[in-house]
């Protein structure tokens, strides 16, 4: 039997602990906004913010839930995001190995007017 509460509430903490590593260094307002866009995007599989606020379930209005991440996301400074992207790499470089190997393949790419 699976038990969904569970499995929920260890996904959440590891968004949690993910999150915390993304905003190591910035305010609590940026890590707190970068969480609920991690979550919402988790939950709802979708980038739309609509999508995401209503993943969210806050109790008060969508719109408000809406306004209130498109105001923390315009307010977000170039420097917020380049610490992000600096904490993402580095995070990234202790799970990849010294030289990694790389495979693409490209049988699915669509070739409209290839021959």
């Amino acid at each position: 039997m699976n038990n969904y509460t569970m499995e929920t509430y260890e996904m959440k903490r590891e968004i949690v602990n993910f999150t915390k590593k993304m905003t190591k260094g910035l305010n609590k307002t940026t890590g707190n906004f970068l969480l609920d866009m991690q979550f919402g995007i988790s939950a709802s599989k979708s980038v739309l913010i609509s999508d995401v606020a209503r993943s969210l379930k806050e109790d008060i209005k969508l719109s408000y839930t809406i306004e209130r991440l498109c105001n923390n996301l315009s307010s977000l400074s170039q420097e917020e995001a380049i610490k992000i992207k600096q904490n993402y790499y580095e995070e990234m470089c202790k799970l990849l190995p010294e030289e990694p190997v790389v495979i693409l393949d490209d049988t699915d790419i669509a070739k409209r007017y290839g021959k």
